[in-house]
């Protein structure tokens, strides 16, 4: 009798929402919700259209976050509108541990293979230094040519938006942006 109430003790203390839930809904940020990066750069949420979040970059022009992860412009101003298109990340969703999807895309003569999944949970620092539980996305991408790249997102879902994204490739490059401020 004793152990039957321990799943439903243990149910009651984890919070709802949590990443530790293992499954998270697609939402977009607050509206006016502010985020500034470690780089300086600051975007304020704007609102939601489908699968879009409607983001301004302080200083800067707009932009369509898709699914949470795929900036249209992109932050160098191109046009993602085809990749979107090809990869259609919003199939993603609602994020769950062990979800996966493939895509490709041909460009230029070229074609990448795509395979988004997601891998776990896990709780990261964010801002404040506070422990954030977030989703692990993870991206990988191969070139027809050999070229590899993995890129992932840790998704907060209390933010409804990535507080850290890191990439790599097999050229040596690497990026990173990080969540060190979020404003309501």
């Amino acid at each position: 009798m004793k152990m039957r109430l321990v799943p439903l003790l243990l149910g009651l203390l984890v919070p709802a929402g949590a990443a530790t839930a293992q499954t998270m809904e697609f939402g977009c940020p607050t509206p006016g919700t502010t985020f500034t990066f470690d780089s300086g750069l600051k975007v304020v949420a704007k609102g939601r259209d489908g699968m879009d979040c409607t983001m301004d970059t302080v200083g800067g022009a707009p932009f369509r976050l898709r699914a949470l992860l795929i900036a249209n412009p992109s932050p160098d101003g191109r046009d993602t509108s085809a990749y979107i298109a090809a990869l259609r990340p919003e199939r993603l969703w609602p994020l769950e541990v062990g979800k996966r999807i493939e895509a490709r895309y041909s460009t230029g003569g070229r074609t990448w293979t795509y395979i988004l999944t997601v891998p776990r949970t896990e709780k990261r620092t964010g801002p404040g230094n506070a422990m954030i539980d977030t989703f692990v996305v993870e991206m990988n991408e191969q070139g027809d040519k050999g070229e590899r790249s993995v890129s992932r997102w840790w998704i907060s879902p209390a933010d409804k938006y990535a507080i850290r994204f890191d990439a790599t490739n097999s050229a040596g490059t690497a990026n990173r942006a990080v969540v060190t401020e979020v404003t309501r």
